[in-house]
């Protein structure tokens, strides 16, 4: 098998949607040459070397840098409109280089992995062999009755996002087309499974793109004498913090530790104080994924994540594999990695849910999500030989080192 990969993002140790291309790369190469096209921008080509040395598979991935224009580098973070821009011509860079690659030597399978969105869709689908598209977001839409909570600048970005929406279902031809010439298309989320057109569910499975690559320590008995909630992520509306917030307002033998960093925290800050809890809502700023980790293991009793419309989410994965229980909504990716969540309603009930399922979580079981590395390879496996895009004889690699 060789197999060429769309991953923009595309690092060790660099945010959740690098690692998400680098331990999805590791899963590719389990089944045969993979070759990673990603943003060479920012230049981290010694990095990525370096660490595939120490993999076992590495030998089996090689990866190809494509530029975007130098005008279009200067406006990357600059607004949400310019990123995407720039991801754009990043696409078209990429599709450039993997035509010349598929000159050299025809591939098997075509993938996009990172920077994945259902509605705005992919140019790997030009590249010429199947495609596979995935895992992909961009279905799950905000608890309309929530808007309240977001404060008016979130709620008129969720306005905007569902127009945009609504509107690329219909008019973006790209994503059209992408569809259509994807012969398997991983979702994150049963919502962005249906928020594709009928004619193309029978191809369509739910695969989050949480997958670990190393074993997390469990967790011990939090230390700290009382009731500890935790929050990781970035502080923007439809994250939910103002809810968990209003949650803890309830609990008051509970405390909130927020770890994250974003243009919310001045109203969430505001949300606190008017709420009463200072004292008991923490803010801690943004923090090393190893310091979270430790938060998880030694201080937290419940993670509580009530994101409006999270596609996937990778502090949840890791908070289960540690046995700490998760509180979130009833939406998207972290209730498909947890096995559920709170059901929304106006934002007076919802809360209220929130304060009795973060009681509640302590003395519950945590059913530990099957995301390791080993798990999710032999499950893409199955999946490719059932879509007839994997031949029967192709092993499936639980050792990397198998011929």
């Amino acid at each position: 098998m060789r197999i060429l990969a769309f991953a923009c993002a595309f690092a060790p140790g660099i945010g959740s949607e690098s690692g998400s291309g680098w331990v999805w790369a590791r899963l590719l190469a389990s089944l045969g040459e993979t070759w990673i096209i990603t943003s060479a921008n920012p230049p981290r080509a010694e990095t990525i070397e370096a660490k595939l040395r120490d993999l076992v598979e590495g030998q089996r991935i090689h990866v190809v840098y494509a530029d975007i224009p130098l005008w279009a580098q200067r406006i990357v973070g600059k607004t949400e409109f310019m990123e995407r821009m720039s991801y754009f011509l990043w696409q078209i860079a990429a599709l450039r280089a993997a035509r010349r690659l598929q000159k050299q030597r025809p591939f098997d399978l075509v993938w996009h992995l990172t920077w994945a969105n259902v509605w705005i869709g992919s140019l790997a689908c030009f590249v010429g062999p199947r495609l596979v598209f995935g895992p992909v977001g961009g279905g799950v839409g905000p608890p309309w009755r929530l808007l309240p909570s977001l404060g008016w600048r979130g709620a008129a970005f969720e306005i905007a996002r569902a127009i945009g929406r609504g509107l690329a279902r219909h008019l973006n031809v790209l994503a059209r087309v992408t569809w259509s010439r994807a012969r398997l298309i991983l979702v994150q989320n049963p919502e962005t499974r249906d928020w594709l057109p009928n004619r193309h569910l029978s191809k369509t499975v739910v695969f989050p793109n949480a997958v670990l690559e190393e074993s997390i320590e469990p967790r011990t008995a939090a230390s700290s004498g009382h009731a500890t909630a935790l929050f990781v992520g970035r502080l923007l509306p439809w994250k939910g913090v103002s809810l968990a917030l209003e949650a803890i307002a309830l609990l008051p033998e509970w405390t909130l530790l927020i770890c994250g960093a974003g243009p919310d925290e001045e109203r969430l800050r505001h949300v606190a104080r008017r709420l009463g809890i200072e004292a008991r809502a923490e803010f801690l700023g943004w923090q090393q994924r190893d310091d979270v980790l430790r938060l998880m293991r030694e201080d937290a009793d419940v993670f509580l994540f009530p994101s409006l419309h999270d596609e996937g989410s990778w502090v949840v994965a890791e908070a289960l594999a540690q046995g700490l229980p998760v509180v979130c909504l009833d939406r998207g990716g972290p209730a498909v990695l947890a096995g559920g969540g709170v059901r929304t309603s106006t934002p007076a009930i919802t809360v209220r849910r929130l304060a009795e399922a973060v009681r509640a979580a302590s003395s519950r079981p945590v059913a530990t999500p099957r995301t390791d590395l080993d798990s999710s390879r032999r499950r893409l496996a199955a999946l490719l030989r059932e879509a007839g895009l994997l031949p029967d004889a192709t092993p499936d690699r639980d050792d990397p080192k198998s011929p």
